[in-house]
Protein backbone atom coordinates (compact mmCIF):
# COMPACT_ATOMS: atom_id res chain seq x y z
CA UNK A 1 0.00 0.00 0.00
CA UNK A 2 3.08 2.27 1.15
CA UNK A 3 4.43 1.08 -2.27
CA UNK A 4 1.39 2.38 -4.23
CA UNK A 5 1.40 5.90 -2.89
CA UNK A 6 5.12 6.29 -3.59
CA UNK A 7 4.53 5.54 -7.23
CA UNK A 8 1.79 7.62 -7.59
CA UNK A 9 3.74 10.38 -6.28
CA UNK A 10 7.55 9.42 -8.60
CA UNK A 11 4.88 9.86 -11.24
CA UNK A 12 2.63 13.04 -10.27
CA UNK A 13 6.92 14.62 -10.39
CA UNK A 14 7.59 13.13 -13.83
CA UNK A 15 4.70 14.63 -15.22
CA UNK A 16 5.61 18.19 -13.80
CA UNK A 17 9.10 18.29 -14.66
CA UNK A 18 8.09 17.14 -18.27
CA UNK A 19 5.35 19.76 -18.60
CA UNK A 20 7.95 22.49 -17.07
CA UNK A 21 10.89 21.12 -19.49
CA UNK A 22 8.25 21.28 -22.67
CA UNK A 23 8.29 17.69 -23.54
CA UNK A 24 4.66 17.58 -22.56
CA UNK A 25 1.43 20.06 -22.62
CA UNK A 26 0.03 20.89 -18.91
CA UNK A 27 -3.71 19.59 -17.84
CA UNK A 28 -5.87 22.17 -19.18
CA UNK A 29 -8.75 23.19 -16.68
CA UNK A 30 -12.34 22.92 -18.32
CA UNK A 31 -13.82 26.06 -19.04
CA UNK A 32 -17.02 25.56 -16.89
CA UNK A 33 -14.84 24.17 -13.70
CA UNK A 34 -12.73 27.62 -13.91
CA UNK A 35 -16.40 29.26 -13.66
CA UNK A 36 -17.22 27.10 -10.94
CA UNK A 37 -14.03 27.83 -9.23
CA UNK A 38 -14.17 31.89 -9.62
CA UNK A 39 -17.60 31.64 -8.10
CA UNK A 40 -16.35 29.23 -5.28
CA UNK A 41 -13.75 31.83 -3.90
CA UNK A 42 -16.75 34.56 -4.36
CA UNK A 43 -19.02 32.66 -2.41
CA UNK A 44 -15.83 31.84 0.56
CA UNK A 45 -15.57 35.83 0.66
CA UNK A 46 -19.00 36.20 0.78
CA UNK A 47 -19.78 33.99 3.71
CA UNK A 48 -16.57 35.37 5.42
CA UNK A 49 -18.01 39.35 4.72
CA UNK A 50 -21.40 37.99 6.03
CA UNK A 51 -20.19 36.95 8.86
CA UNK A 52 -18.29 39.76 9.95
CA UNK A 53 -21.01 42.22 8.74
CA UNK A 54 -24.19 40.31 10.56
CA UNK A 55 -22.03 40.34 13.95
CA UNK A 56 -21.70 44.00 13.60
CA UNK A 57 -25.19 44.48 12.49
CA UNK A 58 -25.95 42.59 15.84
CA UNK A 59 -23.70 43.70 17.85
CA UNK A 60 -22.45 47.04 16.90
CA UNK A 61 -19.01 48.30 18.27
CA UNK A 62 -19.57 51.11 21.26
CA UNK A 63 -15.73 51.71 20.64
CA UNK A 64 -16.23 53.29 16.90
CA UNK A 65 -19.61 54.85 18.29
CA UNK A 66 -17.08 56.61 20.58
CA UNK A 67 -14.83 57.25 18.30
CA UNK A 68 -17.23 59.05 15.87
CA UNK A 69 -18.30 61.11 18.19
CA UNK A 70 -15.28 62.39 19.12
CA UNK A 71 -14.11 63.59 16.14
CA UNK A 72 -17.23 64.65 15.40
CA UNK A 73 -16.91 66.97 18.78
CA UNK A 74 -13.50 67.93 18.03
CA UNK A 75 -14.34 69.00 14.49
CA UNK A 76 -17.14 71.29 15.96
CA UNK A 77 -15.30 73.20 18.44
CA UNK A 78 -12.82 73.78 15.61
CA UNK A 79 -15.38 75.07 12.64
CA UNK A 80 -14.51 72.46 10.35
CA UNK A 81 -17.47 71.37 8.39
CA UNK A 82 -19.95 68.40 9.31
CA UNK A 83 -17.95 65.39 10.23
CA UNK A 84 -19.14 62.14 8.68
CA UNK A 85 -21.90 59.88 10.49
CA UNK A 86 -21.14 56.87 12.46
CA UNK A 87 -22.08 54.03 9.21
CA UNK A 88 -25.08 51.95 10.05
CA UNK A 89 -25.01 48.71 10.34
CA UNK A 90 -27.53 47.59 7.99
CA UNK A 91 -26.41 50.00 5.66
CA UNK A 92 -22.64 48.24 5.91
CA UNK A 93 -24.77 44.79 5.82
CA UNK A 94 -26.58 46.03 3.00
CA UNK A 95 -23.60 47.17 1.11
CA UNK A 96 -21.39 43.87 1.49
CA UNK A 97 -24.39 42.02 0.43
CA UNK A 98 -25.26 44.14 -2.80
CA UNK A 99 -21.08 43.91 -3.86
CA UNK A 100 -21.50 40.23 -3.38
CA UNK A 101 -24.50 39.65 -5.27
CA UNK A 102 -23.15 41.61 -7.97
CA UNK A 103 -20.40 39.85 -7.86
CA UNK A 104 -22.20 36.17 -7.83
CA UNK A 105 -23.57 37.39 -11.58
CA UNK A 106 -26.75 38.19 -12.78
CA UNK A 107 -27.66 34.46 -13.78
CA UNK A 108 -27.82 33.34 -9.83
CA UNK A 109 -30.62 33.35 -7.86
CA UNK A 110 -28.96 33.44 -4.64
CA UNK A 111 -27.13 36.62 -6.07
CA UNK A 112 -30.54 37.95 -6.86
CA UNK A 113 -31.74 37.59 -3.54
CA UNK A 114 -28.58 38.64 -1.39
CA UNK A 115 -29.26 42.16 -4.01
CA UNK A 116 -32.65 42.50 -3.22
CA UNK A 117 -31.66 42.49 0.71
CA UNK A 118 -29.00 44.48 0.26
CA UNK A 119 -31.25 46.92 -1.32
CA UNK A 120 -33.51 46.76 1.75
CA UNK A 121 -31.00 46.54 4.49
CA UNK A 122 -29.70 49.97 2.86
CA UNK A 123 -33.16 51.52 2.79
CA UNK A 124 -33.56 50.79 6.50
CA UNK A 125 -29.92 52.42 7.23
CA UNK A 126 -31.51 55.45 5.52
CA UNK A 127 -34.59 55.77 7.16
CA UNK A 128 -32.09 55.02 10.57
CA UNK A 129 -29.90 57.91 9.67
CA UNK A 130 -33.54 60.15 8.59
CA UNK A 131 -34.68 59.27 12.48
CA UNK A 132 -31.36 60.04 13.70
CA UNK A 133 -31.02 63.48 12.27
CA UNK A 134 -35.16 64.00 12.77
CA UNK A 135 -34.85 63.09 17.05
CA UNK A 136 -31.51 65.67 17.10
CA UNK A 137 -33.46 68.18 15.31
CA UNK A 138 -36.73 68.27 16.75
CA UNK A 139 -35.69 66.76 20.39
CA UNK A 140 -32.37 67.28 21.59
CA UNK A 141 -31.60 70.50 19.81
CA UNK A 142 -34.88 72.09 22.05
CA UNK A 143 -33.68 70.43 25.08
CA UNK A 144 -30.65 72.19 25.04
CA UNK A 145 -31.51 75.67 24.19
CA UNK A 146 -33.96 74.82 27.69
CA UNK A 147 -31.02 73.79 29.44
CA UNK A 148 -28.67 76.49 28.12
CA UNK A 149 -30.86 79.27 27.88
CA UNK A 150 -34.10 79.30 29.21
CA UNK A 151 -33.70 77.74 32.72
CA UNK A 152 -30.50 79.51 33.39
CA UNK A 153 -32.26 82.90 32.69
CA UNK A 154 -34.83 81.48 35.49
CA UNK A 155 -31.99 80.04 37.43
CA UNK A 156 -30.39 83.15 37.69
CA UNK A 157 -33.59 85.56 37.93
CA UNK A 158 -34.35 83.54 40.52
CA UNK A 159 -31.14 83.81 42.73
CA UNK A 160 -31.05 87.40 42.30
CA UNK A 161 -34.71 87.50 44.60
Amino acid sequence: MAFAGLKKQINKANQYVTEKMGAAEGTKLDEDFCEMEKRTDITYELVEELQLKTKEFLQPNPNARAKMAAVKSISKLSGQAKAATYPQPEGVLGEAMVTFGRKLGDDNQFAEALIEMGESMKQIADVKYSLDDNVKQNFLEPLHHLQSKDLKEVMVSGKGQ
